[in-house]
């Protein structure tokens, strides 16, 4: 709710077209009263010209001038002319604006009409729906829901004071329980994601939920509930790269794609990618796009793509025959939905210029990406340290984001080399040297994959090994006592497939890198075999080699 340090100083609002509600606060806002609420996700510097009035256009504005980059001043100049009578007039479409004095306004459905949308002012806790804005000579309207894009954005109609956020998080996990048959232990995940979507243009991270299970597992079930109660939903089942590009830049929704492996899956992930920070820009056609923004993707198997799956916090999910599962469609479950959706409205206003993500004690235990989207989805609620601790240990325990293992190539590498720098003094070796230990390894484990010496030196490049140098005998890599903590590193944290510690000179427990790395607390490669069953294994011993 609204505090004295969310408030905003006391000035008079700018001249409206039409006003719903008489200014009353601390009540329940319907259709025809003003309610309390926040703004919506563009930048939050005040703007001073009818150009930057639109925060999606503003937003690819600013940082087309940060990269040096050529931009239009307008987002419709972006995407479609500007109408006749905005170039006359000054009149300016807008989803959302923060203006010089403080005043926030944001898009929303028209509670006369739901045909069309309106504007929401904010100002000292105060809310008022107009079509019409005018202040300092400037006329802005509502974006018209004639948009295509627009039209299928659920947008709330009303604003609702909320009586806490662990009561408004119990609400959303609530409704996912009732609708969903998902792991109980991904409800409060779904519930910080939604909470999140509402305020993800005031942070510099947005989560992606990689949902994940075969057909009839309720993937498609789940991205309807989130679209009921998500800012701004998208729901889709297909989109070309023009159309993605549009709709981020212009609406920063949260997107819901759904089997996004079907088409066009290589050039899906590689927009995917580019949308989870905020400074990141997509520039096609010498035309400037911002796809950052909150987004939920589902696939029949997560894809092949290390980067963007270490970008999203995976959903999987299982087919369920339970029949006490609610429908979307029910009318209970849309005015629930209704409800909450105007409650996180009001969450959203109030909490928009005081969010930040901030460190979860205990997280330094985590890889950089994957702490980002911790600290991300613990935002909203930073002050409640138990749910914090909770999200800490549901991504400490590799659930969220599972670890992507070695590629082969790079796991041969890393096998062959972290055995020899356990024998005896080792500081060198020639790369044609390891290339051949790593065939030999890899040809008496059955692999048919054979590298290159040239393949080799690459891969150790991209571990961070570069200290070689060229002799007349071939490429030299030198490993010095901080390349060997890297190499423990590395093996602590990928694993090393088809690895036994009796390939060593010495054991883990012998090796004091090992026991720094945690190494040698290591269980056995395979679980113990039941009564009966014999298992058989090809070993190496590269200190023969």
């Amino acid at each position: 709710m609204a505090t004295e340090r969310n408030r905003l100083d006391k000035v008079s609002l700018p001249n409206l077209g039409r006003r719903f509600g008489s200014g009353l606060k601390n009540s329940h806002f319907g259709p025809n009263a003003p309610v309390p609420v926040p703004q919506r996700g563009g930048g939050s510097r005040a703007l001073n010209t009818p150009e930057e009035a639109n925060s999606s256009e503003s937003r690819i504005a600013l940082h087309a001038e940060n990269a040096g980059l050529s931009h239009y001043s307008d987002a419709n100049s972006a995407f479609a002319d500007p109408s006749k009578e905005s170039r006359d007039n000054s009149v300016t479409e807008i989803d959302f604006a923060e203006l010089k004095d403080g005043t926030l306004v944001e898009l929303v459905e028209d509670p006369k009409d739901a045909g069309q949308a309106c504007l929401a002012v904010w100002k000292d806790s105060e809310v008022q729906f107009v079509d019409r804005l005018e202040q300092d000579g400037q006329v802005f309207v509502p974006l018209s829901r004639k948009n295509e894009v627009l039209r299928h954005l659920r947008l709330p109609s009303a604003v609702t004071p909320y009586e806490s956020v662990p009561a408004l998080l119990r609400g959303l996990e609530s409704l996912i329980a009732q609708c969903v048959a998902v792991d109980e232990k991904y409800v409060p995940i779904l519930a910080d994601f939604v909470l999140n979507s509402w305020l993800v243009d005031r942070l510099e991270v947005a989560p992606y939920l990689s949902v994940v299970g075969l057909p009839q597992s309720g993937k498609t079930t789940l991205l309807r509930v989130l679209s009921l109660v998500c800012r701004r939903p998208l729901l889709i089942a297909d989109v070309t790269s023009a159309s993605f590009y549009y709709a981020c830049a212009r609406f920063m929704p949260t997107m819901l794609i759904d089997e996004a492996g079907v088409r066009n899956g290589r050039t899906l992930r590689h927009m995917l990618r580019s949308g989870t920070t905020q400074d990141v820009l997509a520039v096609r056609k010498n035309r400037i796009f911002h796809c950052y923004g909150a987004k939920v993707i589902s696939w029949l198997e997560p894809p092949d793509d290390a980067a963007l799956n270490s970008r999203c916090v995976l959903i999987p999910m299982f087919e369920s025959k339970s029949t006490a599962l609610c429908r979307t469609d029910e009318p209970k479950m849309q005015q629930l939905t209704a409800e909450l959706q105007a409650q996180l409205l009001t969450f959203r206003l109030e909490n928009y210029k005081t969010v930040k993500p901030a460190a979860v004690a205990g997280d330094e235990v985590l890889r950089p990406r994957t702490r980002d989207l911790l600290r991300a989805l613990s935002a909203c609620h930073a002050q409640d340290t138990q749910r914090c601790q909770g999200l800490l240990k549901f991504f400490e325990s590799g659930e969220a984001v599972p670890l992507e293992p070695l590629s082969p190539e790079h796991n041969a590498v890393l096998r062959a080399l972290f055995a020899m720098i356990h024998i005896g003094d080792f500081s060198f070796i020639f790369i044609s040297d390891l290339a051949d230990k790593v065939n030999r390894f890899l040809e008496q484990s059955g692999d048919r994959l054979r590298l290159l010496p040239r393949k080799v030196g690459a891969v150790l490049t991209s571990f961070g090994f570069t200290n070689r140098t060229r002799t007349n005998s071939g490429w030299v890599l030198y490993l010095s006592q901080q390349d060997a903590e890297k190499l423990h590193q590395l093996a602590a944290c990928y694993g090393i497939d088809g690895f036994k510690d009796r390939f060593l000179s010495m054991s883990p427990e012998d090796c004091s890198l090992c026991r720094a790395a945690g190494l040698h607390k290591r269980g056995p490669d395979l679980p113990p075999a039941p009564p009966g069953y014999q298992v058989t294994t090809k070993e190496l011993d590269l200190r023969r080699s």
